[in-house]
């Protein structure tokens, strides 16, 4: 070997070992962040307190995910600043769209936070979710960084092998959980992991609410399970189906069904529409291939549906439990909406009001007026006949037919000394009243003891089908109105739980049959932008991510045969339509969120490699 293709080897190992470097920011987002999970305990802000009722916050998925997003964001700032050159320039001026939105997108998160009534939440985000400004800003970042390291189409194979592992691990802990043995909470190793030393008095007392049959993994919900499936399915399926090499379809056939597992396996009906999405869009591009190589396509689907068939077999039935009530849920979507429907009328109080320091209650068939008559407490109907009653030390039973199944218990708090009552309807808690000499009987928030008042917000669609897809009917009517007020600017990152109409007691009392339930989140990927940093900022991001599948269709639709670097930029785009397609019914999280961008990052610059190629 001569000294100059010594010397030429030698650089090019130089390189490989310069990507290998690029790319270990990437490989801990993606295969070590969604794993974390350990326990933050802290005081809650004022804000979240009142919100939320509590005031202390514990969080077990995204407070140290979020942190460790923040510092390898950091390091990917170094690591471009070092690194860019006027190649790298260049490649930029042909990205104007991309960087224009995304730089839309980021003032206008900006702008939000700054004028946020919020501003410690919307920075950091709230407890629990952790999505603020700062975490967005590294969205981006990861987006761009990605779009820099990926210079060469072999590169890519760093991101696949990150996701391999973090499918991998997930898929360990989810055959786990699945059975109902779910380790990080039921081994020693698993508590530690999940428990810091100066908690360790919680190690053995240690209580998380799972569902035998449901596959949670570390994203805290099997919702952000079945989003993080959408985003996995398309993109292992794609590799296995275009990939050539024996050795090559095997492994990426174990991570596709890997991948369906987990998205069954999380009975995220999200997870389903959005991979569903993506298999629609894959026909399209891959029509004309399937048309022409039918031969072979058509022992594929009959491999699939078998394999499909062997998980319901193997889990019987329950991997597949959602798909009836989703199929229920889309036919009732499309149905026209009952306009004379009215939700109080279908639940047992229809209204609240306080008057000259009496609260009334208005059922279906009367009213219950409670008042407070000098030391006693005295019930009426609406005729202002007093109503019978058996009391004992903790509950006054009411003795009317009218009033049959309620009940008021008796509050005493000891630390504050108030004295109040919790109205049951037929076993459920609903409303809470305190009781003072000064002003009577009135209905309060049972976390501030403030005087409150029931509120009927402006709803939007969903007439009639609040309950559907687990209430999400009532969340969208109740959120679409609140876009009038966030058209430019919104109230802030992760701060869509302050303004969200709380106090909506009765509506939420139809949606959920009981009145005591905090709205957190959206349930949409497009309202929690559009509320939380405005609306410029949504049409930016759908200006951004649209455009890329644009010119994923300009680039790969409709061929008849496919090169190993077109199937790659298929792959990528498939796995962001399934992502968009389940943020119709699942919103941004710390744990699924990061793979996302970077996909989205790997896609543009995947588009860029082949536009070049093709030159």
């Amino acid at each position: 070997m001569s000294r100059y293709a010594a010397n030429q080897k030698r650089q090019q190992k130089q390189r490989e070992k310069a990507s290998t470097i690029f790319f270990v920011p990437l490989m801990l987002l993606l295969s070590i962040v969604p794993l974390i999970t350990r326990l933050k305990i802290a005081q809650a802000s004022e804000n979240v307190a009142r919100t939320f009722k509590l005031q202390m916050t514990t969080d077990f998925f995204s407070y140290y995910k979020a942190i460790f997003i923040i510092l390898i964001a950091i390091m990917m700032i170094l690591i471009v600043f070092f690194t860019i050159n006027k190649e790298d320039l260049k490649k930029y001026k042909s990205m104007l769209l991309y960087i224009t939105t995304a730089g839309i997108f980021l003032l206008f998160t900006l702008l939000s936070t700054l004028f946020s009534s919020y501003k410690q939440e919307a920075l950091w985000g709230v407890p629990g979710r952790s999505e603020g400004m700062l975490i967005t800003f590294c969205y981006i970042m990861m987006m761009f960084y990605t779009i820099h390291a990926l210079s060469d189409f072999k590169n890519y194979k760093y991101i696949i092998f990150a996701l391999a592992l973090l499918v991998g691990v997930l898929t360990f802990l989810g055959i786990f959980e699945y059975m109902g043995k779910n380790l990080l909470i039921n081994t020693e190793l698993g508590k530690r992991l999940l428990i810091p030393s100066e908690y360790a008095q919680y190690r053995n007392s240690l209580n998380v609410a799972y569902e035998k049959g449901k596959v949670y993994g570390t994203m805290f919900h099997y919702n952000y399970m079945g989003s993080f499936g959408a985003l996995m399915v398309p993109i292992f399926a794609t590799l296995t189906l275009c990939i050539k090499g024996r050795k090559e379809k095997i492994i990426l056939g174990v991570l596709t069904m890997a991948s369906l597992f987990l998205l069954f396996g999380s009975t995220s009906r999200g997870g389903l529409i959005g991979t569903a999405t993506a298999v629609v869009i894959g026909l399209i591009l891959f029509s004309k291939k399937i048309i022409t190589n039918w031969k072979m396509t058509l022992p594929m689907i009959v491999t699939l549906s078998i394999v499909l068939i062997g998980f319901n077999i193997l889990t019987k039935g329950t991997i597949f439990e959602r798909i009836p009530s989703l199929l229920r849920d889309t036919m009732i979507g499309f149905t026209s909406a009952d306009q004379d429907f009215n939700y109080l009328d279908e639940i047992p109080i229809k209204n609240i009001t306080m008057q000259e320091g009496k609260v009334i209650i208005t059922t279906q068939t009367d009213a219950l007026v409670i008042a407070k008559e000098d030391t006693q407490l005295k019930l009426y109907d609406k005729a202002s006949q007093e109503i019978p009653y058996i009391e004992t030390d903790q509950e006054i039973i009411l003795q009317d037919a009218r009033f049959e199944g309620m009940i008021l218990k008796k509050i005493v708090d000891p630390k504050s000394q108030w004295g109040g009552i919790m109205l049951n309807v037929k076993g459920v808690d609903t409303f809470v009243f305190k009781i003072d000499n000064q002003q009577g009987v009135y209905l309060i928030d049972s976390f501030t003891q403030e005087k409150v008042d029931i509120v009927y917000p402006e709803t939007f669609g969903f007439k009639g089908k609040e309950r559907l897809g687990s209430a999400r009917g009532y969340i969208w009517s109740r959120s679409i109105p609140m876009l009038k007020d966030t058209w430019l600017l919104g109230h802030g990152p992760d701060t869509y739980a302050f303004e969200f109409p709380q106090h909506d007691y009765l509506g939420k009392y139809y949606a959920y049959e009981t009145p005591n339930m905090i709205v957190d989140k959206p349930h949409n990927l497009y309202l929690q932008i559009g509320i939380n940093q405005g609306g410029i900022a949504l049409i930016a991001f759908l200006v951004l991510v649209i455009g890329y599948i644009a010119d994923s269709l300009r680039l790969y639709a409709l061929k008849s045969s496919y090169e190993t670097r077109q199937v790659v930029g298929i792959a990528t785009v498939l796995s962001i339509v399934g992502y968009l397609g389940a943020g119709l019914f699942n919103d941004s999280v710390v744990s699924v969120a990061p793979v996302f961008w970077i996909l989205l990052g790997a896609g543009i610059a995947v588009n860029y490699l082949n536009r070049q190629q093709a030159q």
